[in-house]
């Protein structure tokens, strides 16, 4: 039977809620030309091979993100670690090869890696499906400490807060990143207003965040747009699509 996989493929039970998660991230950089037949042969692929029950499937559209990085696209995978490697034995087909030789001929080496990780701790689990996500990577010294302080952190934002997650990189790490820090959004607008401080306690809560992490190595950070349908960037050109 056909699944609609741009609309997250196969949702997360309820029991894996509660769970902390594996994921897998496939990192793609797609000619701008060749950006609606990449969604149509990942769009046409997934949706048309059993997926694990309480695996996600998503593809994400990089909106920002620094010079250095080449990928344009992640095609993320999460859930159970069990799950996860049933899932690919699954893969072991014809029509993978088929979907991989066309993949590749569709993007550029440069840019391509997959890495992989697992949550470690996850806050507001109930708004994991806002569309506009912000990975936050770290090369962290003293992880029992980083973590503390990010409790106390979400102890103050953690009401206002969209689907956090903070977790380890464990695989396809490239430059020593050990961390991450992984925010949700409803829109661009409180995406925007990320880090900005609403009163008295939540600026206090950034200084003791700012002065506990002062010897862990912020890395980079990537803004993305989940696809439901082809990016407004794709089709137009424009870095954003139309909001609201």
């Amino acid at each position: 039977m056909r699944k609609a996989f741009l609309i997250l493929t196969s949702f997360f039970t309820i029991s894996l809620f509660s769970q902390n998660i594996t994921w897998q991230n496939v990192n793609l950089n797609v000619p701008f030309e060749n950006t609606q037949a990449v969604f149509n042969l990942i769009d046409g692929f997934y949706s048309n091979i059993e997926i694990p029950e309480g695996i996600r499937v998503s593809l994400w559209s990089i909106e920002y993100k620094g010079s250095g990085e080449k990928a344009t696209h992640v095609l993320n995978f999460a859930g159970t670690k069990e799950n996860l490697v049933e899932f690919e034995s699954r893969k072991l087909t014809s029509e993978w090869d088929a979907y991989l030789t066309k993949l590749n001929s569709l993007t550029n080496r440069d840019g391509f890696s997959v890495t992989a990780g697992v949550t470690l701790v996850r806050y507001n689990i109930d708004k994991w499906q806002e569309t506009i996500a912000q990975s936050h990577q770290w090369k962290v010294k003293n992880p029992v400490k980083f973590i503390s302080a990010f409790a106390n952190l979400m102890s103050v934002f953690g009401d206002s807060s969209g689907y956090v997650s903070i977790g380890q990189t464990t695989h396809g790490v490239e430059n020593g990143e050990t961390h991450y820090i992984y925010v949700t959004f409803p829109d661009l607008v409180s995406a925007l207003d990320f880090g900005n401080a609403a009163n008295q306690d939540e600026s206090e809560a950034i200084v003791n965040w700012l002065e506990a992490t002062k010897d862990d190595e912020y890395t980079r950070s990537i803004t993305c747009l989940l696809y439901t349908s082809p990016s407004p960037r794709d089709q137009r050109g424009s870095r954003l699509p139309a909001w609201g």
